[in-house]
């Protein structure tokens, strides 16, 4: 990123958003952000994913004929089976630090969740949240469920009869994988065991203090979807019992996480014509940039990394934005996609236009 071209500032309606300090020409590169501080890959793609830098095997650019999986892996004792695209992926990501350290928590994750089949006749009875949710989900209630959980959590006896028979769901077991993967970012950075690839647009060297000074959207998401509570919630218990003792201390990292990954991940895809949603990654600083329905700013995925372009001129004043859906359908439906996954009523200047009868979106 060229550091003199945008800035971080407050706006009005949508939290804190960039800005340029100086006039932008069509096609400037503005940001780069490196790697995803939490990210999974989906089961069903990871024959099919690059392991470091997320190259779809079935993609629509290779040619007729190649394989639709990979065939270079690593395979340890310890650690699930990874797939490459290259050998020279390969040599980069077992040459590293972190991507080995998420493979071994993954294998005792895939493990752990097949413990937790035992005896799991419960009749969809779960202690974790017994009652259902009530009819308006306010933030008491949410702290109310994360307290519970603590309580259960603290009696390692009670935690082990509850996981053995929870049968955690296969969603339930991706969710981990990304918490989980960032708990190992926390864990490599705190104790200084790799220089982790950060871009950041606050002033801060600690990519966990970056993560927490994105917005939470707990309290719409639990609002919206009331399940994904007792979801998080069993997460977070399956966490607890079975991550190693070294990383238990950065399990509270799960409800952090779980607070900001709706409304500020980005899709891992197949390409741009995103055909194929492969999984999720949490790329901190590509976060500041807001939405708009006539975006400024074109994001592209080059392996891990993801690159902001300007897609027109960009003068003083003007906020930076990426587009978060498909912005050729009708207002309605954009409409309706930013309220499910981002909480927001768009009212971008294209919005405003298109609104029925002058209607105000506020």
């Amino acid at each position: 990123m060229t550091q003199s071209l945008i800035g971080l500032r407050t706006t009005p309606h949508g939290g804190r958003s960039l800005f340029p300090i100086q006039p932008i020409a069509e096609g400037t590169s503005i940001f780069t952000c490196e790697a995803p501080f939490a990210h999974v890959i989906y089961k069903d793609y990871r024959r099919e994913v690059c392991a470091q830098c997320f190259a779809y095997a079935a993609s629509t650019f290779r040619r007729i004929g190649d394989p639709r999986t990979w065939s270079i892996r690593s395979c340890r004792v310890t650690a699930e089976t990874v797939w490459f695209c290259t050998d020279e992926c390969k040599v980069t990501w077992e040459s590293g630090v972190i991507g080995p350290l998420i493979a071994d928590i993954n294998a005792l994750l895939g493990k752990a969740k097949i413990a937790t089949r035992r005896n799991s006749a419960r009749d969809g009875y779960d202690p974790i949240l017994p009652n259902g949710p009530p009819a308006q989900i306010t933030q008491d209630y949410i702290d109310k469920a994360w307290a519970d959980v603590e309580e259960l959590v603290s009696s390692r006896a009670r935690l082990s009869s509850y996981c053995s028979t929870m049968n955690l769901e296969d969603m339930e077991l991706e969710i981990s994988r990304s918490v989980a993967s960032a708990i190992v970012q926390r864990y490599v950075f705190d104790h200084r065991l790799a220089s982790l690839a950060t871009s950041s647009i606050i002033s801060t060297l600690d990519p966990w203090t970056e993560v927490l000074d994105l917005q939470s959207s707990e309290l719409s998401n639990v609002s919206l979807r009331p399940y994904i509570l007792a979801a998080h919630l069993r997460v977070y218990a399956f966490l607890c019992h079975s991550l190693p003792k070294h990383l238990r201390l950065y399990v509270p990292t799960a409800r952090h996480i779980l607070a900001r990954d709706t409304g500020n991940a980005f899709g891992i895809w197949d390409g741009d014509h995103r055909d194929e949603m492969l999984g999720w990654g949490l790329w901190v600083g590509a976060s500041y940039f807001n939405h708009s329905c006539c975006p400024n700013v074109k994001k592209t995925r080059v392996g891990r990394t993801i690159h902001f372009t300007t897609s027109r001129s960009v003068e003083i004043g003007e906020e930076l934005c990426i587009s978060y859906i498909d912005t050729s359908q009708a207002i309605a439906q954009r409409r309706q996609d930013l309220e499910n996954s981002w909480f927001f009523k768009c009212g971008c200047q294209r919005c405003q236009s298109e609104e029925p009868n002058g209607a105000s979106p506020h």
